[in-house]
């Protein structure tokens, strides 16, 4: 493998983690991914991940974007997160990726780089919650609702990349 190959292909797996990261705080992240995984797919000819598997990652990443957004209007609770959750969200994505990758390796990597993402963000969104007055804190129901439907969208974008890796690789 050429150094620029080594390049584009790493390129090409930090966007995939970008991705998951992005749909963790509330972003459309798959779209990311899909663009990322359709980038990949025609560099390569659609010789690892073949057009159909690119197809069905669109209309995926269609519906459920389509669906939060639908969900998003009919509730109108959004994450908004902070520079301090997003921060604690990162450190709680390497460090569990770090923990699960030598037991699960692939699985492991991708789960855990989601999991504590999600840890993190739940935990600076805690701290944050604390700090203010009762009057001023968020219900606990929208609480719940805004994190079960981030944990929703990044458990389909986990789902996606795992696919891609593991298709990518033989």
């Amino acid at each position: 493998m050429s150094p620029l190959d080594a390049f584009g292909l790493t390129l090409f797996i930090v966007i995939l983690f970008l991705g998951i990261f992005v749909c963790i705080h509330g972003l459309p992240g798959m779209v990311l991914i899909v663009a990322d995984v359709l980038v990949y797919s025609i560099l390569t000819g659609f010789d690892k991940i073949g057009w159909e598997a690119v197809l069905a990652l669109s209309f995926i990443a269609i519906a459920v974007e389509t669906a939060d957004v639908f969900f998003a209007m009919k509730d109108g609770s959004r994450v908004s997160p902070s520079r301090q959750a997003v921060v604690t969200s990162f450190v709680g994505s390497c460090i569990f990726a770090l923990l699960l990758t030598p037991s699960f390796l692939i699985l492991g990597l991708v789960g855990g780089f989601f999991m504590g993402g999600m840890v993190g963000l739940f935990c600076a969104q805690m701290v944050q919650e604390a700090k203010l007055k009762p009057s001023y804190r968020t219900p606990v129901g929208i609480l719940i609702g805004r994190f079960s439907s981030l944990f929703w969208r990044g458990s389909v974008a986990t789902v996606l990349v795992c696919f891609t890796l593991l298709s990518s690789y033989d």
